[in-house]
Order: structure tokens, then C-alpha cells, then sequence
């Protein structure tokens, strides 16, 4: 009966397939966007959490109706590449009917609400975000206001993890100052170091409502304007310190909260944190993590992984760093689920070079792209203490939304200008400090010096 109900729902929801999607580039389950290497499906993986049944499903999915590529995405998505003309229902309802989909077709291109993928899991959390990101998950997709935001619209809930990304830029982020107080703010990420960026403290039991709170402002001062589709797009009308403090009106004194503020500055992160076994505070577990070369799994990969969460009782969870991580193994076992994944071409190892070089797809399935830069991405798998490498076919940066230590951008096939991270450089990748290089004259600057 519940299996039937299951079928019946992922017809009806497949069969609106044609009508749910608003305009736009962004690929969706109901929205194929051509590519050069045929349909692109981006898969919304609900804070970026997959069980083994659905793992088993995008598999399968991925080998009867696209070309078997599956890219993790920079927000712990899934996307699945060469999609056949013709198969686009049948995929939407196969991946419904295992649980995949939306509560709504029009709420599928609003589900950007990104956590730690070892949120309630880390011993140096302040609290565990998993419920109340659930809680503004669903009301991103039940407020049928939300359902207007752009696909790229996103919300950051963090819990204070050691494993986070803090540099990727959100229109609104929550941050656990401690187990009772969030920092909530607009258009960025939470401040670290000496970083001045405004934001509202606000009480924990706050945090859905402030997050109402805010999508309403912006739904209202955006008015239905095509070029206002982030919150960034409202600092030119009004200032940051203006939007909190509006913000603050709505939740009343429980939001006067500065002083414990004033001087709050969010820990950096743990370098790659997301590769290699990190113990969970959950006594004698640890969690696993793995990185697919440059984020491609292959529907055999995907497979075995949902085999091993399966094996250990557990669950995947995708993260943005193009990797996967694999909780709740038992300790005695991490070694034997990190040899399982390295033999099937996982890197587990913090230390490897590819466990620190993302590409976009390039030239091979994107019309803007004017390099082949997962190819050329190999070549620099041998180079170590090189720090984060993002290759690039275009401005866009699909595949990292922060800034990488060192970024090549193609300018032409096999030819890149080379970047490095500085905050003081207005443009988006850093510092221009080479312009024209080969992939081999890049790789020649990266080798550390003898």
C-alpha cells in the first residue's frame, strides 16, 4: 500500500514536470538543462544527507537515463550528467518514488539550506543543528512565498563543527555562538579572525523564526524584481547594519543579545577535515571521509558507498568540498572502510594532492568552457603543499563558491591565468599573478621549491 502510494505520488509530481520549473539556468529534477554532453539533472539532497536505499536509487537512475557521470556539487548536491533526450519523467519519477524529490515541484529549486556534514556528530559543536536546519528546510518549502526565491538562493545553518565551510557565501546564515545564542546575518558568511561583518545575536529557540523573518524582508523589498533575486542585490537601496536591524524588530528583546556579540568571532575550521577518520563525540564511532577525484562517482562507486553505509548501519552525507563522509562506523572498523575505499579509487588520505583540486566540468560538457579542466586537473595530482587548487573554465566558478589558495581560470583551451587567495584583491579569485600559462607552466610555479 505505502509502496503504491509512493509510485502514485512520483507520477503526479513527474507528470508537472513540464509546468513546475520557472525559468531559469540552473538545472533541476524537473528542469534538464542541455549540456554538451547531453541532459544535466541537479538532484537536491536535503541537507546534503542521503540514505543507502536513495544512493542505490541515483545510481541506477544514473546508468539507465545519463551517461553513469555523477558530480557532487559545492553545496553537498548531487548532479547527474548525459541525461537521454526523452528520459527526463522517467528519471523524475524514479528518483520521487524513492524518496528523492520535493514536497512540492515548485519548492525543488529552493532547497539550499547547508550544514556540517558532521553536524551532531562533532565533539566540538556548540549545539546540534540538525532540527532546527530540518525545521527551516520545511518551511522553505511549504512557504509558498519561498517557492519565488532563486534556485541559487541559500542558507547556511552551523553549529560551530571543527569540518565547515565558512567562506562560502550565503544570503543568510545562522551561527552558534555558544548552546543557547546564534548569529544570524545577511549576504556572507560568519566573521572570523578580525573580520567586522554585522550581525544580529539572537536566542537558539529564535532561530526558525528569525529565519522567517528574514526571507520575508527580502520577499518584500524584493517585489517580484527579476534582478533582485539575492539579498546581496538589496545593499545598494539599503545598508547591512539597516537589514539587522529590521531584523531585529520582529523578535524583540530576545534579540538584544549584543554585548555577548560584541567580541564573537566564529573558530576557523579544521583543514581538511572532511578527508580521513575523525572521532564522533558518540563513544567508540568514528566518521569517514572520502574524496572521488575532481567529484565524479560512477553509478559502481555510488553503489559501493550506499554498500559500505548499508554494511554499517549508517547513512552518507555529501559535502561541499566535492566529497562524501560516511558516519558512525565503529572505530575498530574505520580501517577496514578506508581500505574498502581506496580500493575502489577514494582518497582518504588528508595529504594527497587530489584530496585538495576541484574542477568544473570545462570544455568536455559546458559551452562556456573554454578549457578542458578536468583533464587538465590530472596533471597536478602529483603535486603536494600546493594548498586548495580550483581549476576553472569560466568567471562562473560552478564548481567552488569560495576562494581557493590558488585558482587557474582557462582563457583559452589548455591556457590559464593563475590566481592566488587575497583578500585584499577585489576580484573574486584573488591576486592575478601569471597570465597565459600552460598547464605544464603552472604546474612548474606550483612545485614547491627545493
Amino acid at each position: 500500500m505505502i509502496a503504491a502510494a509512493m509510485t502514485a505520488r512520483a507520477a503526479h509530481l513527474a507528470s508537472d514536470m513540464n509546468t513546475a520549473p520557472r525559468p531559469s539556468a540552473c538545472p533541476g529534477l524537473f528542469r534538464i538543462v542541455a549540456a554538451l554532453d547531453g541532459g544535466l539533472c541537479r538532484l537536491k539532497v536535503p541537507l546534503g544527507r542521503l540514505s543507502a536505499a536513495g544512493a542505490q536509487a541515483i545510481a541506477e537512475a544514473a546508468r539507465q537515463h545519463g551517461n553513469g557521470t555523477i558530480e557532487i556539487t559545492n553545496r553537498a548536491n548531487l548532479q547527474l550528467r548525459g541525461i537521454l533526450a526523452g528520459a527526463e519523467a522517467a528519471l523524475a519519477a524514479e528518483l520521487i518514488a524513492a524518496g528523492l524529490g520535493p514536497r512540492h515541484p515548485e519548492s525543488d529549486d529552493v532547497r539550499n539550506v547547508l550544514i556540517s556534514p558532521i553536524a551532531g556528530l562533532d565533539p566540538q559543536q556548540r549545539l546540534d543543528v540538525g532540527p532546527i536546519a530540518t525545521d527551516i528546510l520545511a518551511h522553505v518549502e511549504t512557504d509558498a512565498g519561498c517557492r519565488t526565491l532563486s534556485p541559487k538562493f541559500s542558507v547556511l545553518v552551523d553549529g560551530g563543527e571543527s569540518v565547515a565551510v565558512v567562506d562560502h557565501p550565503h544570503d543568510i546564515w545562522l551561527a552558534a555562538m555558544d548552546s543557547e545564542t546564534f548569529a544570524l546575518g545577511i549576504a556572507g558568511c560568519p566573521p572570523v579572525e578580525r573580520d567586522s561583518t554585522p550581525f544580529l545575536a539572537i536566542a537558539s529557540r529564535d532561530a526558525g523564526r528569525a529565519i522567517a523573518s528574514a526571507l520575508a524582508l527580502f520577499l518584500e523589498e524584493a517585489g517580484g524584481d527579476p534582478e533582485i533575486t539575492r539579498i546581496r542585490h538589496l545593499l545598494g537601496r539599503l545598508s547591512r547594519e539597516a537589514i539587522i536591524d529590521r531584523l531585529s524588530k520582529p523578535l524583540g528583546a530576545r534579540a538584544n543579545l549584543a554585548d555577548k556579540a560584541r567580541h564573537w568571532r566564529r573558530p576557523t575550521p579544521a583543514a581538511m577535515g572532511h578527508v580521513g577518520v575523525r572521532a564522533q563525540r558518540q563513544e567508540g564511532l568514528s566518521a569517514v571521509g572520502a574524496v572521488p577525484p575532481l567529484g565524479r562517482l560512477s553509478p559502481d562507486g555510488l553503489a559501493h558507498l550506499a554498500d559500505l553505509a548499508d554494511e554499517n548501519g549508517s547513512e552518507l552525507r555529501l559535502t561541499p568540498w566535492q566529497s562524501v563522509m560516511i558516519p558512525d562506523i565503529r572505530q575498530e572498523r574505520a580501517v577496514r572502510v578506508v581500505e574498502a575505499l581506496e580500493s575502489l579509487g577514494f582518497v582518504c588520505e588528508p595529504g594527497h594532492p587530489l584530496a585538495a583540486i576541484v574542477a568544473c566540468v570545462g570544455s568536455a560538457g559546458c559551452a562556456k568552457g573554454r578549457g578542458d579542466t578536468k583533464a587538465d586537473a590530472m596533471k597536478f595530482s602529483d603535486i603536494a603543499d600546493r594548498g586548495f587548487l580550483h581549476l576553472s573554465g569560466c568567471e562562473r566558478s560552478c564548481a567552488a563558491a569560495g576562494v581557493a589558495d590558488m585558482t587557474l581560470l582557462a582563457s583559452a583551451p589548455g591556457v590559464y591565468d593563475l590566481f592566488v587567495k587575497d583578500p585584499r584583491e577585489a576580484h573574486r579569485f584573488g591576486r592575478r599573478i601569471a597570465v597565459g600559462l600552460s598547464a605544464e607552466q603552472a604546474r612548474e610555479r606550483m612545485r614547491p621549491a627545493q
